[in-house]
């Protein structure tokens, strides 16, 4: 029962005394415990209140506002409402949503990847073991001097990189993990690295604790292991400020790397135009924070790159606590003018994702099929253990997955398998390996 009388109840009687419900007023103050003094507030009754907003809704339908919400896309660029239009879906079903265990192992995964050519998957553990597994079983492990911070398949190759954490790149077989080679890439830890194939040449791009990006050239050689140089620098960059994550996409006829920094809402756009020129040249930035400072409360920490479309897509997880959010914006040039593109944001959302400011977010678009070339969709890695489907039009967290890990998300992969079925693999801090269909 509540003593107290607040100016909802006044209204209440006002009401009630007035219409000359006079019994069901007595009630009313029977069970409130306190008799209740009939006013007006503002000399309005509450038929006049509930009338006007009745008019204010009325009034709200005829200018199509659809009662109030607003629709944040309404104040976007011309073109990036093409873009949306044109290269976002809904989220799609079915989904991966069912867990099982793939495999125990000794140590804790800190890097694991799919091979699509003969459906393996690599794992590299904090105990500097590296795992060939095919359909839950260990076809082969390595010890290696060092823990394996990343592994890189090469396309249209019979090799596999291993992104050791002293700075190294060692070149091994498919399958087996037979050695081929090594080279010293960066004189400390590797940040993060990616591989690709542009015009028939195998790459690869790596950032490291020396506040350098390098692109190095991975020549093929069937032969004699010692007749042509394997890894060969082509390029490399001195940054001012210590990177944090990269991706990298062909565009325009270009190799275009997407480079994230500590401290710093501007994202790199570097291009490597072709055979002829092997330089990499700065093109532009894209600014992530609409307030046009350099400087602000978070950073990138992690960036994808969707290109299935006519205008590539970079999905951007960032630093902000205490849960991450989810930045897209298009890579729709690579024009040098302006040196900053601003007001590039298609979409920036809260993804309920918590973390902290040690936190290392994980991000990864849907893949898509043959038969639809359009984004569906962001997968999200929580340190809270649970798995979060983003839904791009909607604008919301759509899908949580809880059942498979009890604490931080440590490493994930997203592939379709020979059987075109879309699958999963997460790897916790709880030493969990598990598969999702």
């Amino acid at each position: 029962m509540s003593k107290q009388t607040t100016h909802i109840h006044k209204l209440i009687a006002d009401y009630l005394k007035e219409n000359n419900y006079l019994e069901t007023l007595k009630q009313f103050e029977n069970e409130h415990g306190n008799p209740i003094p009939a006013t007006k507030l503002l000399d309005e009754s509450l038929s006049d209140i509930i009338n006007d907003r009745i008019q204010y809704n009325t009034l709200l339908d005829d200018n199509k506002t659809n009662e109030g919400v607003i629709n944040v896309n309404d104040e976007l660029a011309p073109e990036l409402k093409v873009i949306i239009t044109q290269q976002f879906s809904n989220w799609i079903t079915p989904f991966p949503h069912q867990p099982s265990k793939l495999i125990d192992i000794d140590g804790l995964v800190i890097s694991s990847c799919h091979d699509k050519k003969n459906e393996l998957i690599y794992l590299s553990s904090n105990d500097c073991k590296v795992y060939v597994i095919k359909q839950n079983r260990i076809l082969h492990t390595l010890k290696m001097p060092v823990v394996i911070k990343k592994i890189l398949t090469i396309d249209n190759s019979d090799k596999v990189v291993l992104v050791g954490m002293n700075g190294i790149l060692y070149l091994r077989k498919r399958g087996t993990l037979e050695e081929i080679d090594q080279f010293q890439a960066h004189k400390r830890l590797i940040v993060d690295a990616k591989s690709i194939t542009f015009q028939n040449r195998n790459y690869l791009i790596t950032l490291g604790w020396d506040f350098h990006l390098r692109l190095i050239l991975l020549n093929e050689n069937n032969t004699d292991q010692n007749e042509v140089q394997r890894f060969e620098i082509l390029s490399e960059l001195k940054l001012k400020q210590q990177g944090s994550c990269l991706d990298v996409t062909v565009y325009q006829d270009q190799l275009v790397i997407i480079l994230g920094k500590t401290e710093n809402t501007l994202l790199d756009v570097i291009t490597m135009s072709g055979k002829d020129s092997r330089e990499l040249t700065l093109v532009h930035k894209i600014s992530l924070n609409d307030a046009e400072f350099t400087a602000a409360g978070f950073s990138p920490r992690c960036l994808m790159i969707e290109n299935s479309g006519h205008v590539p897509l970079i999905a951007v997880g960032t630093s902000h606590e205490p849960y991450m959010r989810l930045i897209i914006v298009p890579l729709q040039d690579l024009a040098n003018e302006p040196s900053i593109k601003r007001n590039q944001i298609i979409k920036n959302l809260n993804t309920m994702s918590p973390q902290d400011r040690y936190s290392q977010p994980i991000i990864a678009w849907r893949l898509q099929k043959s038969d639809n070339n359009k984004a569906s969709g962001v997968w999200v890695m929580g340190d809270d253990g649970t798995i979060r489907g983003i839904d791009i039009v909607e604008d919301q967290v759509i899908v949580e997955l809880k059942d498979g890990h009890q604490g931080k998300i440590k490493d994930f992969i997203t592939f379709i398998d020979e059987d075109s079925v879309e699958k999963l693999i997460t790897s916790g801090i709880d030493r969990e390996i598990v598969t999702w269909r």
